[in-house]
């Protein structure tokens, strides 16, 4: 008889920093009732990767959970694949590690009653020098897409067996995980499945389908939970499989212990299909959305996808400016810490993957993501001796200054306004200036080919095939950001301006200050940093800001002198951007010359204090992205400029104070 060997696997994984009410429905809606399910059907066997934020929390709220788990593992129903504990994309960690994260979670899977050979691959990024890693830390097989198989040259049909691969003369098995059954499973009606797979059925015994995916597809993505559960999906699936005598039911090691892998590829740098677009810069993910839908109108796209590449997952450290420099900071006190037992678990944490990019899920636009990486970041760093030092933080070419004391560290550029692009409180650990900007991305002109599929459609909508159209209150305040969003960013204004148009970004900037080169001296305790620049009204006025910028006990003094080669009467405004995520601001306009803000769940309570009275602007810096259920529109921080009226001259304080 013809037959088909299938593996079935799931991975399950809660971000680093998730809010508990997350976890809990997670787990209610996913986790539990799966377990509860399979255990009915002791024939099915599943291979499942647990990530370790998740099993932590398993284990401090749901203990009885484990021994489900040990029990399922008893019978064989189990095989546990592992990956790097706190879910690193192991390409963007150091190879030292790796082999640490990797291990945690090998030690996890023994505790569990399990010797884990095989890596889940977190978010299947690939790039040939893992092989190397991978095979240090004992691990026998990796699981990847079928798209990267096909990248490499490779045919649909060539795709239903494992290959070795190999680098720098360490060989690993790869299996391919079928795109077909990821879209299969668990939207449309078992019978989709059970008849694509028989499709497939061949005299060959080592013939293998893989199926291995979001264990969140089967109850918590919208509209999942009544499909899977309440309606039988998955117990009908269960029976289905294990009933069916073409459908050879097995996990990776029993195939591995039966049949040799087909041959010897290699892979090229890659991820799933989906991911080479999110990862493109916005206008060329435009690009690569329309170029995609007009190969399918033409009926050529499934002949020619093989060729068809966008970006690579580093690439969101090149779209996003912010995940960049949370990455290198982590790279950077990594390599300082590593000696450090203690401080080295907190950096392992800041290496989770989920803020540092942005696809289907929020990702780097969800502020507790970014804040829990920034404060493992940071009590890390708390470790290590503060020094003052200028050195490329960021990989751009570009030198940082990096001001430190025994409470704050001040990150500098002097080439983008000379502003403060980090400033973390050590004793709260917290980056006050985690914000992110208003960015244009490219689902925001919703293209007609994301219209959802008609009712008639058998099953339910996956996440990448809901419709999405942008509330037309949200399209109301939607501004794009034209700078990055620092601390001490220096403006010229018309006096007749407005908040409204200065929050929306229809004002008109004076001055060439804010994104432009200061020149610098370091001082003790902080810098001076000064720009010969212009103010452009009818013509260029010659224009000079200097700014002396001092840590302090409780934060920072900046002392401000701005001249004017003629008189010309603006506004001049300095800008501080804060991290305030927990209190919904409004935009308002108010004078003061001290006003304290107050984020409880946030960067807490800080103070800032003027040496005079200054009319000042606030407003909520939100920003719009997609998630599994629609549209977020997500306050990323707070803006506060404060104005100052010039006409040749003007000296002036700000002093921040953490309370």
């Amino acid at each position: 008889m013809e037959r088909i060997n299938f593996i079935f696997g799931i991975h399950n994984h809660q971000p680093l920093g998730n809010f508990g009410w997350v976890f809990e429905e997670a787990y209610n809606r996913s986790y539990r009732p799966f377990m509860e399910i399979l255990e009915e059907f002791p024939e099915m066997k599943v291979n499942v990767h647990f990530s370790g934020p998740l099993l932590e929390w398993i284990e401090e709220n749901k203990p009885d959970y484990l021994d489900l788990l040990r029990s399922l593992i008893k019978r064989g129903q189990l095989e546990i694949v592992v990956a790097g504990f706190y879910e690193p994309v192991l390409a963007a960690i150091p190879k030292e590690d790796r082999l640490v994260q990797i291990e945690m979670l090998k030690d996890y899977a023994r505790k569990l009653g399990y010797d884990a050979k095989g890596v889940w691959l977190t978010e299947r990024v690939w790039q040939p020098e893992l092989v190397k890693s991978l095979r240090e830390a004992g691990i026998e097989y990796v699981v990847v897409d079928d798209y990267h198989f096909m990248s490499a040259g490779l045919s649909k049909e060539e795709l239903f067996w494992p290959y070795y691969t190999e680098d720098g003369g360490e060989v690993i098995t790869v299996f391919p995980i079928d795109e077909k059954l990821r879209y299969l499973i668990p939207f449309r009606p078992v019978k989709k499945t059970i008849e694509y797979l028989e499709s497939l059925t061949s005299d060959d015994p080592s013939k293998v389908a893989v199926f291995h995916d979001d264990g969140e597809k089967f109850g918590v993505w919208p509209g999942t939970y009544e499909w899977v559960y309440e309606k039988g999906w998955l117990r009908e699936f269960f029976d289905a499989i294990t009933s069916n005598e073409k459908i050879n039911l097995m996990t990776y090691s029993e195939y591995l212990s039966k049949f040799t892998p087909r041959g010897l590829v290699y892979l090229p740098i890659a991820s799933y299909f989906e991911m080479s677009e999110w990862s493109l810069p916005a206008k060329q993910a435009k690009l690569f959305v329309e170029f995609v839908e007009q190969l399918k109108e033409e009926g050529k796209f499934e002949k020619y996808r093989v060729f068809v590449r966008g970006g690579i997952w580093k690439n969101f450290f090149f779209k996003y400016p912010e995940s960049n420099f949370m990455h290198k900071r982590m790279l950077m006190v990594s390599k300082a810490v590593r000696d450090n037992p203690e401080a080295r678990k907190y950096i392992l944490k800041a290496q989770c993957n989920d803020a540092y990019w942005h696809g289907v899920f929020g990702g780097i636009y969800l502020p507790h993501l970014r804040r829990t990486v920034w404060e493992n970041i940071i009590k890390a760093q708390r470790y290590l001796k503060p020094e003052n030092k200028i050195l490329d933080v960021d990989f751009d070419g570009r030198a940082e200054i990096m001001v430190e004391n025994d409470g704050f560290i001040a990150t500098i550029k002097p080439h983008y306004g000379g502003s403060i692009f980090e400033l973390s409180s050590k004793r709260k650990a917290v980056n006050y200036n985690d914000v992110l900007p208003r960015r244009w991305e490219h689902y925001h002109e919703v293209p007609e080919a994301t219209k959802p599929e008609k009712e008639s459609e058998e099953g339910i909508a996956s996440i990448h095939e809901l419709g999405k159209q942008i509330p037309e209150e949200i399209r109301r305040e939607l501004a794009y950001d034209w700078q990055l969003r620092a601390i001490l960013q220096d403006h010229f204004i018309k006096p007749e301006e407005t908040l409204d148009n200065y929050r929306l970004v229809k004002y008109h900037e004076l001055g060439d200050f804010v994104n432009q080169p200061y020149e610098y001296e370091m001082i003790e305790n902080g810098v001076k940093l000064w720009r010969e620049g212009g103010v452009y009204a009818e013509e260029k006025i010659p224009a000079r800001v200097e700014k002396k910028i001092e840590l302090t006990e409780d934060g920072f003094i900046a002392k401000y002198r701005v001249l004017l080669e003629k008189p010309y009467k603006a506004l001049f405004g300095v800008e501080i951007n804060l991290a305030v995520h927990s209190v919904m601001e409004k935009p308002e306009e108010f004078e003061a010359k001290e006003f304290e803000v107050n984020d409880p769940y946030g960067i807490g309570k800080v103070r800032i204090e003027l040496d005079k009275a200054a009319k000042v602007w606030k407003f909520p810096i939100k920003t719009l992205s997609q998630s599994e259920a629609g549209w977020d529109f997500i306050q990323q921080g707070v803006s506060y400029t404060m104005l100052f009226p010039i006409e040749k001259e003007l000296e002036f304080t700000v002093r921040f104070r953490e309370l």
